[in-house]
């Protein structure tokens, strides 16, 4: 049986996703080259869980590119991101073991790869970036808390500190606490053009966190 590969438009490249394997994707400006990485991502990605003590079974098989989303805005300035097919089927509570599992193992390597980064490069502008890393950090705490009010179960904006790496922890426990109401959304919603559902949240919070945590990682020699 080949497996299923879901392609969307953001933000002026392409990200390629494997649904049944959460958080695992490929990304590129053109969209080709996007999906033709995505067996090499499958291969890394199984190395990733088994670096962390993850247990997931392969894929066998080749791959099918199911659905290409491209990106169209809802009015000006908000951008609708793709809900796939699989995306729809509702969150089971045997799954969120497997899903705290890996939210814990992508905030281990962001923890991990802002280690050796000072107080003052957290800071540092940088040309041809739009945020410090510690504003890159505000924006994946701001994202998932987002996600998460998409569902109706988003921490309060009044309860978030300050401070964004504080920010990040409050968020991510508010989400590791509330991941069986998650479950219980079983219906989608659909704000401002787009659909989102209890499983696209759970996708689009692991691909954000492991993308800009690549992100950091390839900003890291630049500072200092």
């Amino acid at each position: 049986m080949p497996y299923v590969v879901c392609a969307e438009e953001i933000e002026r490249r392409w990200i390629a996703h494997v649904p049944d394997l959460p958080g695992c994707f490929a990304s590129h400006p053109e969209r080709e080259t996007a999906i033709s990485s995505i067996p090499k991502a499958v291969e890394t990605y199984l190395e990733w869980c088994a670096e962390h003590g993850l247990r997931v079974s392969g894929l066998s098989g080749p791959m099918m590119v199911s659905e290409v989303v491209r990106a169209w805005h809802y009015e000006d300035d908000y951008e609708v991101n793709a809900f796939f097919a699989a995306d729809r089927p509702p969150l089971l509570a045997d799954e969120m073991p497997e899903y705290e599992r890996l939210l814990l193992a992508t905030r281990q390597d962001l923890e991990h790869v802002l280690v050796g980064i000072s107080e003052d490069d957290l800071h540092k502008e940088l040309s041809g970036e739009e945020w410090p890393v510690v504003g890159i950090l505000n924006h994946v705490a701001l994202a998932e808390q987002w996600y998460f009010d998409r569902m109706g179960i988003a921490l309060p904006t009044r309860e978030l500190p300050a401070d964004p790496l504080d920010r990040l922890v409050k968020v991510r426990d508010h989400t590791l606490a509330n991941l069986l109401n998650l479950a219980s959304r079983i219906g989608v919603v659909t704000l401002s053009g787009e659909t989102w559902s209890a499983r696209k949240v759970m996708r689009r919070t692991l691909w954000h966190e492991r993308d800009h945590t690549d992100h950091i990682a390839k900003l890291k020699p630049r500072l200092g």
